[in-house]
C-alpha cells in the first residue's frame, strides 16, 4: 500500500455522501455468541459502532446483521444477510448493491468486533476521501485497520473478489498504489475481540444479551457454562446461580472484591470475570 499523503491532489469528483457500514452478520463461533449483541459500558456493540459512524460524519449508516437479527434504531438501514454462514463476503457484496447507497460517492466499512475505534478515525478517513482518495485505509501504531473507504467506482470489483470470509481486502491489495494510508494514530484501537476473555481483558466486556441464543442458528456453546443455562430451564439455572454464588463469596473473602460483574442469568446477562489489575 502506499503512503501518499491524505491531502493529496484534488482532481476526483467532490465527495457527495459517505455510507458507514457496520459488518456484524457472523455467529462468533470463538466468542460464545453474535458479537453484535455484546454490550460495552451498557451499549451493544453494533449500536456503538453506528453511533462511532455516525459521529464520524457518515450519512446514512447502514447494518449488517445474520447470525442474530435485531432492531438497530440509530441506523438508517439493517440489511439481513440470509447467506452469513458463507463469510464476511456475502455481506459486503449485499451491502454494495443496497439501493440505500444512492447518492454516496463511498462507504466506510467498520466490524462490529472493534469497539476501540473512535469517531475520530472516521473524520479522518472521510477527510482522505474529500482529498481526493477513492481506496484508504485507517493506519494506527500497530498497522492498516478499519475503517476502510471504497469509493463507487470500485465497489463492482471489490464485490466480485469479496468471496468467501474476506471482505475487501484482496481487491485493496490487487491495487497497492491506489489505497491511501490515513494516520490514525492516537485515534483508537482497531484490533478485533475475537473472544470474551480479549474484550474482558481489556476491560471493555460487561456482558451479552441473553436472547443471542434464539436468534443465532444452532445456538451458543456456552462461556463458562453460563450460556447453556439458560437452555436448561429454571433448575439448571438455580443450580448454576447457587454454584456461582459460592465461588464469588470465597473469592470475595480471599481478594476483598467481588470476582465478576454483572451477574443476573434471568435477565440475560452473562457472568463475566474481572480483568486483571495489569489488564484495566
Amino acid at each position: 500500500m502506499s503512503a501518499r499523503p491524505a491531502d493529496a491532489p484534488a482532481g476526483l469528483r467532490r465527495l457527495n455522501r459517505v455510507a458507514g457500514v457496520v459488518l456484524a452478520a457472523g455467529e462468533g463461533k470463538r466468542f460464545g455468541g453474535p458479537k453484535a449483541l455484546a454490550e460495552v459500558d451498557g451499549e451493544r456493540l453494533v449500536d456503538r459502532a453506528v453511533r462511532v459512524l455516525r459521529a464520524g460524519g457518515c450519512d446514512p449508516v447502514l447494518v449488517v446483521l445474520g447470525a442474530a437479527v435485531v432492531e438497530v434504531p440509530g441506523a438508517d438501514a439493517v440489511l439481513v444477510n440470509e447467506d452469513w454462514p458463507t463469510g464476511m463476503g456475502s455481506s459486503l457484496r449485499l451491502v454494495l448493491a443496497a439501493p440505500e447507497l444512492g447518492g454516496c460517492s463511498a462507504v466506510a466499512l467498520v466490524l462490529v468486533d472493534q469497539p476501540g475505534i473512535r469517531a475520530a478515525a472516521v473524520r479522518a478517513v472521510l477527510a482522505a476521501h474529500r482529498a481526493g482518495a477513492d481506496l484508504a485505509v485507517a493506519a494506527y501504531e500497530d498497522g492498516t485497520g478499519h475503517p476502510v473507504l471504497l469509493g463507487r467506482a470500485h465497489w463492482a470489483g471489490v464485490s466480485e473478489s469479496a468471496q468467501g470470509d474476506v471482505g475487501a481486502r484482496p481487491y485493496l491489495a490487487a491495487h497497492p498504489d491506489e489505497v491511501v494510508e490515513v494516520d490514525c494514530t492516537g485515534h483508537g484501537d482497531a484490533r478485533d475481540a475475537d473472544t470474551p476473555a480479549e474484550l474482558s481483558g481489556r476491560g471493555v466486556l460487561t456482558r451479552i444479551a441473553g436472547d443471542v441464543g434464539a436468534a443465532a442458528s444452532g445456538g451458543i456453546a456456552g462461556i463458562g457454562g453460563e450460556l447453556n443455562a439458560f437452555a436448561g430451564g429454571a433448575a439448571a439455572r438455580a443450580a448454576l446461580e447457587e454454584r456461582q454464588a459460592q465461588t464469588v463469596r470465597r473469592q470475595t473473602e480471599e481478594s476483598g472484591e467481588p470476582p465478576f460483574v454483572d451477574v443476573d442469568l434471568d435477565a440475560g446477562v452473562v457472568r463475566m470475570r474481572r480483568p486483571a489489575p495489569d489488564q484495566q
